[in-house]
């Protein structure tokens, strides 16, 4: 026998149906969702890896036109231009440390070259840091330096003895840190922020510290090359703040020059010109940082590669091998 249906029983009936579709709706749209996700995730990391040999292959070649630079021509004052006569003659455009970006595949990828020399040299560091100061002026300052001097001597000294404001295995234990001092010579140039009070004295860049056991003279060490020089320091070599009218007129200075090759020469005034050249490198270093950034088409993705090499191809430290068939390699690394 049927049961007649009661009244309501298709309206709950369509209810039920509306309700499971609704449902099946949302876990639809969810894997769509985490399947969109997936595949741009796939995307950039395939992607991302592409572009780091692009930028690799970038970079090195880069690297060689340089060392081909420095065989054609032996002025390596900086601000070359491709107008130059010289220059013009060989029908070869600067590939110089001097900052300006150089594209490669239809724009996709742009490369710099800039000094690896600029910046506090640990084996000067004494002199480094005291340079320029006055007894009178700088007191405070210099009495900060003699302090963080006593801690990096007892940092890359081979005892245990402290130095007067030294800081020695028990002090960075208690700062959590069981494995310091090194008691030997720095490796990295990061572990300089290891030390106590770096924050009050170093206020530029770290020069990049050679492999162990290359004995590498930074002969630009006592100035920093102006094409590679940061704000600050150029405002502290100027005595004067960020937000200065002269440096802020260098940087527009070196925007110019980076981005249209338009000389520091004809952009800054004279005197301040002047200034600049007696407190800056004008000069190539001997050391290169090559800093490759390759995008994809949409400029989503980006892969990224910086070498340091040393570019001095007459130096018996150019090559790592006596056979001087392997390059000497500081330092690299990906993004």
């Amino acid at each position: 026998m049927i049961r007649p249906k009661a009244q309501g029983e298709e309206g709950m009936a369509l209810l039920m149906v509306m309700g499971v579709l609704a449902t099946a709706m949302v876990l639809l749209a969810h894997l769509m969702m985490v399947s969109e996700i997936l595949s741009r995730e796939a995307y950039a990391i395939s992607t991302k890896g592409l572009l780091r040999y692009q930028a690799e292959s970038a970079a090195d070649t880069a690297f060689w036109l340089h060392l081909t630079d420095r065989r054609l021509f032996s002025n390596r004052t900086l601000g070359q231009t491709d107008q130059d006569d010289f220059r013009t003659t060989e029908g070869f455009p600067p590939w110089m440390l001097d900052g300006r970006p150089h594209l490669f595949d239809d724009e996709h990828c742009a490369v710099t070259l800039n000094s690896g020399e600029s910046g506090l040299v640990f084996k000067n560091i004494a002199s480094s840091l005291r340079q320029g100061l006055s007894a009178v002026d700088d007191a405070d300052l210099l009495l900060e330096i003699d302090a963080f001097l006593d801690a990096y001597n007892d940092y890359v000294d081979d005892n245990d003895l402290r130095s007067l404001n030294g800081y020695e295995e028990e002090d960075y234990a208690a700062d959590g840190f069981p494995t310091l001092p090194r008691n030997g010579p720095m490796e990295f140039k990061a572990e300089l922020y290891w030390l106590p009070g770096w924050e009050y004295v170093v206020s530029g860049e770290i020069a990049t510290l050679p492999p162990m056991q290359i004995p590498y003279n930074y002969a630009n060490a006592a100035r920093v090359s102006i094409y590679s020089a940061t704000a600050r320091e150029i405002a502290d070599k100027l005595d004067q703040d960020e937000d200065s009218a002269d440096v802020q007129s260098v940087m527009e200075a070196l925007r110019l020059w980076r981005e249209e090759g338009i000389p520091l020469d004809d952009t800054l005034e004279m005197e301040l010109l002047v200034t600049l050249k007696n407190n800056f490198s004008f000069l190539e270093a001997g050391v290169a940082v090559v800093e490759a950034n390759a995008y994809d088409g949409q400029r989503e993705v980006m892969g990224g590669y910086r070498v340091v090499r040393e570019a001095k191809i007459s130096s018996r430290t150019f090559f790592a091998d006596n056979k001087r068939e392997c390059l000497s390699l500081w330092e690299r690394k990906w993004r």
